[in-house]
């Protein structure tokens, strides 16, 4: 079988049918996370966010090749969750954008070409690339098939040998990272991309099933941030939602200023030459009016919230706070009652759900700023698998948003307490940037499988003790880990004052006795113990 090009109907298939074979292996890619910690989320995040491209390509009903690209990296925007996420938009992005407007197939040259804009973009979204990772998979695919593409015309065949390429260099990732290596696992989320490519090509050999019903959704109720809010007055009852599409690229900003006073919730945000529309409104016919004057519309929505109790909760949680404009409004990514309570006392205004295993979306961030009555907006993501979500939500926004790259709890609360809303902007960001930056992380876990990490033999169940993300003790029980941790912390930075978060499995003896073999042992420590409340991690430390 010889297969010279790709329609938008084949195209639209072979995006279904790559999400499901994806869908299908993400524990395996889960289950291939670097460090033997109970995270590995790799998998679930790029099958997310492959999930949201699918979605929204569902929703073109006209096969359009480029009009489909589009709307699978809108959707791929938007769903971005975890650095994999946001690496596999970026491919997306790239992808569609190398795709002309009259394209009605896709040949091997030009596949070839739109995967290496998206190799291009991919590595563009990361400040520090390195290699080992998808990224390096990826470049040697889009490589491989720029060679193959140039003496062959059969796409099939194309594939086949790029994705043999594609496995041989995943096989060689542990020589390229020291942590796979000891690990003894090849990258996640290379081997993702190379999941992703085999059920493309699936659907080009016409082997896969593409039943809509086959098509695993993850439960992204799970996921996704779920903020509590007083209940509000319905003031508006239409929840109306499109997206325009124009043949030039849309004046965002020109269009959300026209739509402003017809409603409240409102969000638009743009790539290239579409944009979508998001607005409680009592006048939906003007709103679509008005927005008819930048292009087409498709995928209207409209919905009564009165009638409807979910779109009701829905416009509960994104209503625009109708007080006085907030000169600075906090954000913080938190996961555990007593961490989220935590961050609430010290002045976070908004709390998103999130943290290992459950990274928010693109599109769940974006949503919630792009609602506030605030005049800068203040990010703290605490989790070094947030950060690059969070800096393309600042990329995104029409809002000032200022990220503060905090890797964890600790990290965020001590950025948090630098901040003081009697200074400026600048001043507020300068000091918490230094802030966070002094805190030592210690975080007490287990081991979810055997393996090597910093030179320690690790043995499924055993505790482990990781200092600033680096493990520096492994034993068989908390109280084994937890003073030579703290030794290790010292030596970081010698601190005096210790600040211990207990996690949901922590009962008040064990917390107490925990107290008391610090004391004992560090007598020039200041305790400090607060239930956290977190999943996965007995103990999280702080030392300040």
């Amino acid at each position: 079988m010889q297969l010279e090009y790709i329609d938008a109907e084949l195209f639209r298939r072979a995006l279904y049918l790559a999400s499901k074979n994806l869908s299908d292996n993400r524990k395996i890619v889960d289950s291939l996370n670097v460090y033997p910690v109970p995270d590995g989320d790799t998998g679930t995040n790029m099958s997310l966010t492959i999930e949201q491209a699918v979605e929204e390509m569902k929703k073109m009903p006209e096969n359009d090749l480029k009009k489909l690209a589009d709307a699978a990296a809108w959707g791929a925007l938007m769903g971005a969750r975890g650095n994999s996420g946001v690496i596999l938009s970026q491919l997306f992005r790239g992808f569609a954008a190398a795709i002309g407007s009259d394209k009605k197939i896709l040949k091997a040259k030009d596949l070839a070409n739109s995967f290496q804009k998206g190799v291009e973009e991919a590595y563009k979204a990361i400040l520090k690339p390195v290699e080992g990772t998808i990224l390096t998979v990826a470049r040697e695919m889009a490589q491989k098939m720029q060679m193959e593409s140039s003496k062959n015309k059969d796409i099939i065949e194309v594939l086949e040998v790029t994705i043999e390429h594609g496995k041989k260099v995943l096989e060689k990732t542990p020589e390229m990272l020291k942590v796979l290596k000891e690990a003894g696992v090849v990258d996640a989320g290379g081997k993702g991309l190379i999941f992703l490519a085999e059920g493309f090509l699936k659907a080009l050999k016409n082997t896969g099933d593409i039943k809509e019903e086959l098509l695993p959704s993850i439960e992204k109720e799970k996921i996704d941030n779920k903020i509590q809010f007083e209940e509000v007055e319905l003031t508006f009852l239409y929840c109306t939602e499109f997206i325009v599409e124009s043949k030039n690229q849309i004046p965002v900003e020109r269009l959300r200023n026209s739509l402003i006073e017809l409603g409240d919730s409102l969000i638009v945000t743009g790539m290239d030459n579409l944009a979508k529309v998001h607005i409680h409104t009592n006048h939906p016919g003007k709103v679509l009016e008005e927005a008819l004057r930048y292009g087409e519309l498709r995928t209207v929505k409209i919905d009564n919230m009165k009638l409807q109790h979910q779109e009701y909760i829905a416009q509960k949680e994104q209503s625009t706070s109708e007080e006085t404009v907030k000169e600075t409004l906090i954000i913080s990514v938190a996961s555990g009652e007593g961490i989220k309570e935590i961050f609430k006392t010290l002045g976070a205004d908004i709390i998103i759900e999130g943290g290992q295993t459950m990274n928010p979306s693109t599109e769940s961030i974006l949503s919630i700023i792009e609602n506030q009555n605030a005049n800068n907006v203040i990010l703290l993501p605490n989790n070094k698998n947030i950060i690059l979500t969070a800096e393309q939500v600042k990329k995104i926004s029409e809002k000032k948003v200022y990220v503060i790259p905090t890797k964890s709890f600790p990290q965020g609360i001590s950025a948090l307490m630098a901040f003081n809303p009697e200074e400026d902007i600048e001043t507020n960001i300068e000091n918490m940037m230094k802030a966070f930056d002094n805190a030592v992380t210690g975080e007490i876990t287990f081991a979810v499988r055997d393996s090597k990490w910093n030179g320690h033999e690790i043995k499924e169940g055993n505790i482990l003790g990781i200092v600033d993300g680096e493990l520096k003790v492994v034993g068989s029980n908390c109280k084994d880990v937890l003073l030579p941790m703290i030794f290790h912390m010292i030596e970081k930075k010698n601190g005096n004052l210790l600040t211990i978060y207990t996690g949901n499995d922590i009962n008040e003896q064990e917390k107490n006795e925990m107290k008391d073999l610090i004391e004992n042992n560090f007598p020039d420590l200041e305790v400090e113990i607060y239930e956290g409340g977190q999943n996965l991690y007995y103990y999280i430390l702080s030392l300040e």
